[in-house]
């Protein structure tokens, strides 16, 4: 076993018990606040706090934790970085998801772009998912902490899961992983491969994997997805008075299928794909590391 596993091993039997969970929360919450940065807790107020009466045995877990989540000052306690970043994962949820609020299936207000139907979004175990369920086309399948989930509205949560859809894809198609910053690279597939996830049934002449090559985060898209993130189509959309990164991906059928995308060749992959806006259409020229090499503005149709 090397060093580095050695202390990951460590720095998960620290939170073997619950006592040190709780000093980690308590901790968190006094953190919590914009105004306080943050702050310490004498030793006394955190003891109170974390509910022991039991002096050695709230010194024996405190001890644990000091040097990796918890850092000593002279007037107390506080979150080291990899303590402040694990109140957020238990906050968020992220080790408890099956405790997620329940959420019955809602019609999103777009039909799907294969078969006409209604699409529905709805929570399949930790995945938040807007899909046909007559067709099976999945046009959004994200992982959503469930402490987000709560108390939100259908329409809140659609803007919810757009916003945190587009900023993982986004970070994605910009080569670094969402999870843990390590670099991504990018696949193009031919459409008779079969798509990563079983539960989509769209049908795409190529499709792109953007896989991390440390933690193995993945995320997949039709090639026009990728433009959805790009600054030229940000630009053509908001020169036309509408801001692209407002509008959830499952209602643009250029972003989200291959209607508007063209294989202009196969070795080395090339496409052209448009995206129609109003009386207009901007087209995009894409190389096989999906990078633009061509744009222009037409009329549509022409």
């Amino acid at each position: 076993m090397s060093e580095n596993e050695l202390d990951q091993d460590t720095a998960f039997s620290l939170l073997a018990d619950d006592t040190r969970v709780r000093i980690i929360r308590e901790l968190g919450r006094a953190t919590a606040s914009p105004e306080t940065g943050i702050p310490t807790l004498p030793y006394a107020e955190l003891k109170s706090r974390v509910g022991i009466r039991d002096s050695g045995r709230f010194n024996y877990h405190l001890k644990k934790l000091v040097g990796n989540y918890v850092a000593k000052e002279n007037d107390g306690y506080r979150l080291r970085w990899p303590g402040m970043v694990l109140y957020r994962t238990l906050v968020a949820g992220l080790l408890t998801d099956n405790t997620g609020p329940s959420i019955e299936r809602f019609a999103v207000g777009t039909d799907c772009h294969r078969c006409g139907d209604p699409i529905e979004a709805h929570l399949y175990e930790t995945l938040f998912r807007v899909r046909c369920r007559s067709c099976d086309a999945n046009y959004t399948d994200i992982y959503f902490p469930s402490h987000g989930l709560s108390g939100r509205s259908e329409e809140e949560l659609l803007r919810a899961v757009h916003r945190r859809s587009r900023t993982i894809l986004d970070s994605m198609t910009s080569g670094q992983c969402p999870w843990c910053a390590s670099e991504v690279t990018a696949d193009v597939h031919a459409g008779d491969d079969p798509l990563p996830s079983l539960h989509d049934t769209r049908d795409f002449d190529a499709y792109v994997v953007y896989h991390c090559t440390d933690c193995t985060g993945f995320q997949y898209m039709p090639v026009s997805q990728v433009l959805l993130y790009h600054p030229v189509t940000i630009s053509f959309y908001y020169d036309r008075g509408t801001d692209l990164t407002t509008i959830p991906e499952w209602t643009l059928e250029w972003a989200v299928t291959g209607q508007t995308t063209t294989v202009l060749d196969t070795d080395p992959w090339r496409f052209s794909v448009r995206i129609p806006l109003g009386d207009e259409e901007l087209v995009v020229e894409l190389d096989e590391a999906l990078e633009i090499v061509d744009s222009a503005i037409t009329a549509q149709g022409r």
